[in-house]
């Protein structure tokens, strides 16, 4: 077992109580070798430097008494102690002119010798199905956001949100169809790869299965689609609408086949033609209870989260207090164990001064991006037909004098020729502005 260093007489670390002529510098920078100690109990105890200089040391806050034959701690010993300590601290600072107290500028340029400064750089700690389920455990909220392409990924990366969800919602937000059904796997890994372009390193990355590349019976197709979405998307999980027996059957499958999937209840935008179109669920208790039994089925599955989708709140927390494995609520209250938005939701991408683009009731709008977006390219088309853009101040790139002039010459040579043919190209187009201002050719539908 190691000694105390404090249970025994130190001789080496003990400083001065009374000093008759040496300086502070003398104290700190003589080593032992610079010294005579005597052999005397600590009360009768001198050392002599080499010019003669005696003074008494003071023992460490325990030390050997010779006289009572005992270890002994002191007031004194502790003031001394302070007072020594002290004496270090003064010496890394010094005066200015006017007697004033500054650290020494001793260390400036020396590299620091931190284990933090040391390190080298390293990638943020990755989030995967065990952080999210560590999280729940805990009590912290998950946060999850979409995102479709490279800048949304750049930015959902950088706010640090745990999760990003290349949702098929990419039909209706990105591509512009009315619901989510038509986008094909192809696509989906398109905007997958893109995502993980965008976010490579630290989020959890999840791929939305689209309509028709998992519902079949036959359980490998669902399976080799999601090898697809890892593969070739690059994602670290897929997500599979419904809880029926027959989507339970899937989950197991895919997840025995080493694909972590996210599960999804209440509101599944892909089943739209049989929920009659986007419709909250969950609003009766039967309808409530059935949901329940959905989610603890994927769960045995073995699906590692579900999403609760547009559910009465009371629903969803009962269904995550239910759950071992956490909950992504949208629209589903704030009893579940995170959230998830659509990116140009939350951010009001589609916002317009005059106008608003649907937005659903459960989604808060943080920013009113659209907005700024409107009034850039507004403001740019203004600039450039008054041709205040882009200007000398935008036009960094000329050419030296002596190649001016060259060029100048060199557009002599065939000017003339230019010039007709500029003005024969421009009659043409004269007379086609013309043609079209009388509708010689009918109107839109093509009748004349």
């Amino acid at each position: 077992m190691a000694r105390s260093v404090s249970s025994r007489p130190s001789f080496s670390d003990t400083a001065p109580s009374t000093i008759l002529d040496a300086s502070r510098d003398e104290i700190i920078g003589n080593t032992s070798k610079n010294w005579k100690r005597t052999r005397l109990p600590w009360n009768n105890r001198k050392i002599v430097n080499s010019e003669g200089t005696v003074f008494r040391p003071t023992p460490p806050l325990s030390c050997y008494d010779f006289n009572s034959h005992s270890f002994t701690t002191s007031v004194e010993n502790i003031v001394s102690k302070r007072k020594f300590s002290n004496t270090i601290r003064s010496s890394n600072r010094v005066r200015d002119n006017d007697g004033n107290s500054h650290p020494s500028n001793k260390n400036v340029g020396k590299p620091a010798d931190t284990k933090k400064e040391r390190e080298p750089n390293s990638k943020p700690k990755k989030v995967t199905t065990l952080s999210l389920a560590s999280k729940k455990r805990r009590g912290q909220k998950i946060t999850m956001v979409t995102a479709y392409d490279y800048p949304s990924a750049v930015h959902v990366d950088r706010a640090g949100v745990d999760a990003v969800l290349v949702g098929d919602s990419c039909a209706m937000v990105e591509l512009g169809f009315e619901t989510t059904q038509p986008i094909t796997l192809d696509q989906m890994i398109h905007h997958c790869q893109a995502v993980k372009r965008g976010a490579p390193n630290r989020p959890l990355l999840v791929g939305d299965m689209p309509f028709g590349s998992y519902e079949f019976e036959d359980c490998d197709v669902a399976l080799r689609n999601a090898y697809r979405m890892i593969k070739e998307g690059g994602m670290d999980a897929v997500k599979f609408e419904g809880g029926s027996e027959s989507r339970a059957k899937v989950v197991r499958h895919v997840v025995d086949g080493g694909v972590a999937v996210l599960g999804h209840v209440g509101l599944t935008p892909q089943a739209i033609s049989v929920l009659g179109g986007f419709r909250a669920q969950g609003r009766t208790a039967v309808r409530a209870r059935a949901l329940l039994d959905d989610a603890l089925r994927l769960q045995e599955a073995g699906a590692f989260g579900i999403v609760l989708e547009c559910i009465p709140a009371n629903v969803a927390t009962a269904i995550t207090d239910a759950l071992e494995i956490p909950t992504i609520g949208i629209g589903a209250g704030g009893g579940t164990s995170g959230q998830v938005l659509v990116f140009h939701d939350l951010l009001g991408m589609l916002s317009h001064p005059h106008h608003e683009e649907f937005v659903p009731k459960f989604c808060k709008q943080y920013a009113r991006v659209g907005v700024d977006i409107n009034n850039g390219l507004a403001q740019f088309k203004k600039e450039v037909e008054d041709g205040a853009f882009p200007g000398d101040q935008y036009s960094p790139y000329v050419m030296t004098k002596k190649e001016k002039i060259m060029f100048e010459d060199l557009l002599k040579v065939d000017a003339e020729k230019r010039r007709s043919k500029h003005e024969e190209a421009a009659s043409k187009l004269k007379q086609s502005d013309e043609y079209e201002q009388l509708n010689l050719y009918g109107d839109k539908n093509g009748s004349r």
